[in-house]
């Protein structure tokens, strides 16, 4: 299986694409003029879309071969990209006052280290099992951090 075939399989990762959604699929809404966020939802609100921007630069790792990654930015870890900083920021703030918080911190380690796997075996022509854990535990942890980060912008 290809990486266009795996993308596919993964209706998920076409929505997050820009110019490629799947149909019926959701776009990313911004908040407009009319829209007053509180300053404390302001951060959580950066760190959703630094999530929701990590997960785009993933499908994009994921949809290149891998001789051809030089061309697009490479892909942080859990504590270099944009939401790992945020989290370390937030760290002193929100440690205590949040459970939330470490879950979150140890969701968004999952998802990276799932992240990770799924590239390996996916450059390493293993599609079916990429596909698999792509479907099973990336998906969910990908789903859990967004839902985690949510629910602390409601609170």
């Amino acid at each position: 299986m290809r990486f266009q075939q795996l993308l596919q399989r993964l209706p998920w990762l076409l929505s997050l694409m820009p110019n490629r959604s799947a149909p019926g699929a959701s776009r990313l809404s911004t908040p407009g003029p009319t829209t007053a966020l509180r300053p404390e939802r302001l951060d959580t609100q950066a760190a959703v879309i630094h999530h929701l921007e990590w997960c785009v630069l993933f499908n994009e790792h994921l949809a290149v071969d891998s001789t051809q990654t030089h061309h697009i930015r490479p892909l942080p870890d859990a504590h270099h990209c944009d939401l790992g900083q945020w989290l370390a920021r937030m760290h002193p703030r929100m440690a205590d006052r949040d459970p939330r918080y470490l879950d979150l911190q140890q969701e968004h380690l999952r998802l990276h280290t799932m992240a990770s796997q799924a590239l390996a075996l996916a450059r390493n022509n293993r599609m079916a099992r990429a596909s698999t854990l792509l479907n099973t535990e990336f998906e969910r942890s990908r789903a859990r951090v967004l839902t985690l980060l949510r629910e602390m912008q409601k609170s």
